[in-house]
């Protein structure tokens, strides 16, 4: 049994301060490492989401590639609506798809927190103000599945409550 005049032995202090510093070392780099792949992770979606920006972004200067669209509608739904724009709603339901997977960004942002209610609000005013466009509906229901899923129960519900007034 060791005696408690070990304790006061400054070699015995040495050898718990060296322990506890270690350990906090330890778990300091075990955090920031953590912090680090989450950042990684972070910034390989936000690529990914830039992406597809960019991919839409080319819908709308492109117009021909909307035909791409119009063709698919066709074949995976018939009854869309979509195969039967002209080329200009082609390129104006192209715009709100963009600006979908914008406000989508955004509200992934206001709900992770990293931006504050009153910018929120700024966005879902705009957000708000889309949703009237006549097209806005069919972006909204043929994107079902494709975008962040609180986002888009955040619009049907937006758009529910529209229709319900």
């Amino acid at each position: 049994m060791a005696s408690l005049d070990n304790i006061t032995d400054p070699a015995v202090w040495g050898t718990i301060t060296q322990t506890i510093v270690l350990t906090l070392t330890l778990v300091i780099f075990i955090l920031s490492f953590r912090s680090q792949e989450k950042t990684s992770k972070e910034n390989a979606y936000q690529k990914v989401l830039d992406d597809t920006t960019d991919a839409m972004r080319m819908l709308v200067t492109n117009p021909d590639l909307a035909m791409i669209q119009v063709e698919m509608a066709r074949t995976i739904a018939p009854t869309s609506r979509t195969a039967s724009l002209s080329r200009e709603e082609m390129g104006i339901r192209n715009y709100l798809l963009l600006l979908y997977g914008i406000f989508e960004r955004a509200y992934m942002l206001y709900s992770r927190k990293w931006i504050d209610k009153a910018a929120w609000s700024q966005w879902a005013t705009w957000l708000e103000t889309m949703m009237k466009h006549p097209l806005f509906v069919e972006v909204h229901s043929s994107s079902i599945g494709m975008f962040d899923r609180p986002f888009q129960d955040y619009v049907s519900s937006l758009l529910d409550s529209r229709s319900s007034k």
